[in-house]
Order: C-alpha cells, then structure tokens, then sequence
C-alpha cells in the first residue's frame, strides 16, 4: 500500500527550553537517591514529580487554542498555522507568556526563539527549517531568559492586517536590544485581572533567583538582565497605564503599590 506523502505547510513554531535543566536533573537524581528505603527498586523525586506537574499544566494551557505542541526532555514546541485564523499569531505569544510564567512561578525560567516557515507538521512529527531555526536561536542566541523573534517571522506580522478592532497591538509584545527582537514576556499582564499580585509573583521568584544565584556569575547576569527587563516594563506600564489598561480603573493607592513592587 502506498503511503501518503507529506505536505509542507507555513507555520509560526516556538521552540522553548528550560533553563538550567542538566543541573536540575542531578537534583532529582539525588533527592530521589537520598529517599530510598530498603529493597526500593523505584525511588521518588517531589522535585521532579513537581517538574512533571507543571508540563501537564503547560499541556492545559495549549489545549485552549489550535495549535500541534511536541514535548520532550524539558523542552516545549508550539506550531500554528496563522493563515485561515489571524487571531492565533496573538494567541501563541500570549501562551508562550503564559507558559514563561507559570514556569517562572515553580523557579524555572525558559528561553526559546520563534521562527516562520514551511514545515511537515503532522501528528507526532514536527521537522522543518523553522524549527531548526527556532532551536538555534534558543541555544546560541537568547542567552538570557527570553524567546527571540527571527526577521522571517517579523517580516510575517509586518505584512499582516489586524482587525482595527482587536483590543491588542501586537507591536506590544515586541522588545528590542540592538538588533535582536524578542517576545516582551510582561505584556500578558493586561489579560490578568489582579494587576498586583501579577507583578509580586514576578518580583519574589526573580529575587529568589538573584539571591540564590549570586555566587554563580553565568547564571547570576541571567536574571540580573530579566528582573531589569521587568522594572523597564513595570516603570513603562505604570507610566502608560491608561493605555495598557483601558478597561480597568484604578485607585490612586493601587498606582502606588505597582509602583512599589520594583526589584
């Protein structure tokens, strides 16, 4: 019986990676150890079963639009196809955010890149330039905790006409260091309705990391850099905030404590 040929397709993929996981692996691996009863054959890690937890959450998060996610070790693949629905170009940079931090809240923090292009993505293969692209911005390129933006997928949205009418201006969700874009991961904020517990949660877990890392230099600039890109966009946010948030008012003593919650 001849088989089907596959087909390539445009799609928008992310490709999205834990960081710190190799470490996180001997941890698991030793707590799991440190457990052990005797004539144990299969020993427990709260830590890593917490791991596991938080993936089967991430898998909720993506079930909630259309889109064909892969996951493997602890790494996240998300492809869409924009063509037929525009509004899932916002609706997976929305979920990487979300996903950034419902990782960020268990002390894990990701980083990727998001490429556009033909792929063969069917179930349970994913293969293609964009994702080769993708992952090569993630490993050689993000460097911090953050997911870059390729000139082919910006060039993609550029060309797109959103509806006037859509609440959202995707070029909000579009950061920039010299010439490398990424994905302003604080934006989602506008789709939270506790503005202030949004921002504490984001201020503890990345002062947990600075202080738990402040004797490791490589890891320690990695989230001296993400806890300057949250008071950037804190400061930017509360400066704007009848802009950000058009249908929400505020209190004067709400203003306040967002002002207060800088690292």
């Amino acid at each position: 019986m001849e088989s089907e040929s596959l087909k390539y397709q445009y799609r928008i993929v992310a490709f999205l990676d834990v960081l710190g996981f190799e470490s996180m692996l001997y941890e698991f691996e030793n707590e799991a150890l440190e457990n052990k009863k005797e004539d144990d054959t299969r020993l427990v890690s709260q830590k890593a079963t917490d791991f596991v937890n938080v993936f089967k959450d991430v898998t909720n998060l993506m079930d909630d639009f259309d889109c064909n996610y892969y996951l493997f070790s602890d790494n996240i693949c998300l492809t869409v196809d924009p063509h037929h629905n525009k509004s899932l170009i916002v609706d997976i940079l929305f979920t990487i955010s979300n996903l950034f931090r419902k990782f960020s809240q268990m002390g894990y923090f990701l980083r990727g890149g998001i490429d556009y292009g033909l792929m063969l993505d069917e179930k349970s293969i994913a293969m293609g330039v964009p994702l080769a692209n993708a992952y090569i911005m993630e490993s050689k390129k993000a460097i911090f905790p953050r997911v870059i933006m390729s000139d082919r997928f910006i060039e993609f949205i550029d060309d797109i006409s959103f509806d006037e009418t859509n609440q959202f201006n995707i070029e909000n969700f579009i950061s920039k260091n010299s010439e490398i874009k990424y994905v302003n991961l604080f934006y989602n904020v506008i789709k939270t309705d506790d503005k202030i517990t949004f921002f504490e949660q984001y201020k503890k877990v990345i002062e947990d990391q600075l202080f738990v890392n402040k004797e490791k230099e490589n890891i320690f600039i990695k989230y001296t850099w993400i806890a300057k890109e949250y008071n950037e966009f804190l400061d930017n946010y509360v400066g704007n905030i009848e802009y950000f948030e058009q249908d929400f008012i505020f209190a004067q003593e709400e203003i306040d404590r967002l002002k207060s919650l800088k690292i």
